[in-house]
């Protein structure tokens, strides 16, 4: 049963209004900072706060807006010339706000409160979050008091930029970089990486099974899908090939033909033949349902399932991936591509006029001109210094970063997806944003491609 334009937008206007509707402007957390949900909210995350909403009204308003128009142009035009165009870009804008309002909402939340699988990312693997943060900090930013001190007051971020904004000291350090990464490379021995390879890489390679990890890879490209363009390209150069040699039908038809059949009754068959040919696969190339591309995902899922299992199969392609890598030429192959990356980069540090050098002390002079003129920027430079620093002074960072994930562990999950959100969401709000803008462009390029198409 085919769903008019008009009613499929309604829903998915509605669903999408009331999902948000539903989520609260502000998030609300746990009173008094207890161990029920993240402390109450400060300043300046009732900021954060308004700016999320803020941006949650804009995206929404274009969702709105794109739906409009595309009810517009079906109730009030015929949808020919400018109106057409008009129309797809409309109706491409609605699925790119759609697919990525999902796809942020997802981190959060089940979209529409439906239990779909994959989803409320954040709350379903909070604790998993929390540990991994918690390790994160253990290894990373646990410090003794003094060390972190001294280093934040001696700004060193700023007296590097200070040295750095000298072109003679930028200099120095180009140079010393391209000595030290030259000498590296040169004791690296290139019949090192090909032991490496034949006896390890290749070994381990073989003694693990391939198959499930392309069996997923090929599922995922189909959920995705991934594999569509491809598809696109190669009925549009199928049809294209018949089109322009009209001549492989009539020569099939002729050679297949009986020899008492006259000329005119096999022109007939092959004009006819031709014909049919090239209205089947003009049908598979403009309808993204034609059952020959959903025969074609049906049989890479099954050709993905039969790799995962232990299969006939999935047995031969591992004999024939093996085989491929036991070949002497694939360590040849490996080696070739390490001698050119190698000769490259030297010959691209060594020249001292040459683009790479010359760019990286650009960029070694924006840095330092940031180091100067962003405190905020140096401050983080200097706090990550005194973090790393105190690392190496903590005795029992570990255990004293397990009050991270214990916290997070009592925290109700809801609210911390909440607060995570608070921090993230406004910029993950531009997603949504681009996605309605894109999705516009790119079904106007599809809607101007199908308009220029011959037939």
């Amino acid at each position: 049963m085919r769903v008019q334009p008009q009613g499929f937008a309604k829903v998915v206007e509605q669903g999408v209004t009331m999902s948000i509707e539903k989520t609260p402007s502000v998030p609300r957390f746990g009173a008094g900072g207890g161990t029920g949900g993240p402390a109450e909210l400060t300043p300046e995350d009732q900021e954060r706060a308004r700016g999320l909403k803020k941006m949650r009204t804009l995206a929404l308003s274009l969702l709105i807006l794109a739906t409009l128009i595309f009810l517009s142009t079906h109730l009030f035009t015929d949808n020919t010339g400018v109106w057409g165009f008009v129309s797809r870009a409309s109706e491409a804008a609605m699925i790119g706000a759609i697919a990525d309002w999902f796809a942020v909402t997802a981190l959060f939340r089940h979209p529409l409160g439906l239990p779909i699988p994959h989803t409320a990312i954040i709350p379903r693997k909070k604790d998993t979050l929390g540990a991994s943060l918690s390790a994160f900090v253990a290894a990373n930013f646990l410090h003794a008091e003094a060390v972190s001190t001294k280093i934040r007051s001696a700004e060193i971020s700023h007296r590097a930029g200070s040295w750095l904004a000298k072109p003679a000291n930028r200099d120095i350090v180009v140079d010393r970089a391209a000595g030290g990464l030259e000498y590296v490379l040169a004791r690296i021995d290139d019949d090192s990486i090909k032991a490496l390879t034949r006896n390890v890489i290749i070994p381990r390679l073989v003694a693990t099974r391939k198959t499930p990890v392309l069996a997923q890879l090929l599922r995922q490209i189909v959920l995705d899908g991934a594999h569509h363009k491809l598809v696109d390209l190669i009925v549009a150069e199928a049809y294209s090939w018949l089109r322009d040699n009209p001549q492989v039908i009539d020569e099939i038809v002729h050679n297949r033909a009986p020899s008492w059949v006259p000329d005119f009754v096999n022109e007939q068959l092959a004009n006819r033949l031709q014909r049919e040919v090239l209205g089947w696969v003009a049908d598979v190339r403009d309808n993204e349902y034609h059952k020959a591309r959903q025969a074609l995902d049906a049989w890479l899922v099954d050709l993905s399932d039969d790799l995962e299992s232990d299969s006939s199969l999935s047995q031969r392609a591992e004999e024939i991936i093996n085989d491929l890598l036991s070949q002497d030429g694939v360590v040849d192959s490996v080696l070739e591509i390490w001698v050119s990356l190698k000769q490259l980069l030297r010959e691209a540090i060594i020249d001292e006029s040459g683009e790479v050098r010359a760019r990286i002390w650009q960029l070694i002079g924006e840095f330092a001109e940031r180091l100067q003129a962003d405190s905020d920027f140096s401050r983080r430079i200097d706090d990550r210094i005194a973090t790393t620093a105190g690392d190496l002074a903590e005795s029992f960072g570990p255990e004293i970063a397990s009050v991270i994930s214990d916290t997070i562990e009592r925290w109700d999950a809801k609210e911390a997806a909440e607060r995570i959100e608070l921090y993230v969401g406004r910029d993950l709000q531009y997603i949504r944003i681009n996605g309605t803008v894109i999705g516009a462009l790119v079904g106007l390029v599809i809607h101007t491609v199908i308009v220029l198409l011959p037939g």
